[in-house]
């Protein structure tokens, strides 16, 4: 087994036989789907048989193969979603600037991105999945997916307008920007995983969209700003 079908499984107790059917369950069935073909296509008897266990534990565990994969998305999002909020705040200091600079704006977005490109590289079969099931057969999983990218995108945008000094962006602006990087990054994230050699220039470039993203819904809002106190004097 890879280690990143082990990392991709729940955490033990040591010596709890049912968690640990259900982890071994959960790694077999992630590494047959992201070595091989579609979430939708793995069989349960081979599941069991990569897992080492007997196909019967498999229903001791999981209704069926849905099931399987929401326990994977909650698991893997739920340690994504916590360790970018807390990067994030941690940036941040948890109140809102009276002014951010380039360089301070910068050093957020660089180190947001490394979190979740080191995040994608350590989990890279189960990230390849997930892609992969946003487009899948499973209209339970897809509507999973979506809900998580989703939640990513809103803590995203509250926490950039804790950031943001006072009306520089309003709120459905931010929320819209951060629903857009969310999505890009999800797929740039893909090419991170399946290129190794490209990792530092998809790196950047995830870097460069979100600031250009951002910089130019700032400038243009002061754009339109000017145009429409202008247009009041205009003849």
């Amino acid at each position: 087994m890879t280690t990143t079908a082990r990392k991709s499984a729940p955490k033990l107790k040591r010596g709890d036989p049912v968690l640990g059917g259900r982890s071994k369950l959960l790694a077999a069935a992630l590494q047959i789907a992201a070595t091989t073909r579609s979430w939708a296509s793995v069989g349960l008897r081979e599941v069991a048989r990569h897992a080492g266990v007997n196909p019967n534990t498999f229903y001791r565990h999981f209704k069926d193969f849905d099931e399987l994969g929401l326990a994977l998305i909650q698991q893997i999002s739920t340690e994504l979603r916590a360790g970018l909020r807390a990067r994030r705040q941690t940036l941040v200091g948890g109140r809102r600037a009276s002014s951010v600079s380039a360089q301070r704006a910068q050093e957020i977005v660089h180190a947001s991105v490394g979190l979740v490109l080191d995040f994608v590289s350590e989990y890279g079969a189960a990230y390849v999945v997930a892609i992969r099931e946003l487009h899948g057969g499973s209209p339970v999983l897809r509507s999973a997916l979506r809900e998580v990218m989703d939640a990513l995108a809103v803590e995203m945008a509250e926490d950039i307008l804790n950031l943001l000094p006072e009306n520089l962006l309003d709120a459905e602006t931010v929320h819209e920007l951060s629903h857009i990087v969310i999505r890009q990054m999800s797929f740039l994230a893909l090419e991170y995983v399946e290129h190794p050699e490209r990792r530092e220039a998809l790196r950047l470039q995830a870097e460069r969209f979100i600031l250009v993203l951002f910089f130019g819904a700032i400038a243009s809002r002061d754009y339109r700003a000017i145009q429409a106190v202008g247009s009041k004097f205009s003849p």
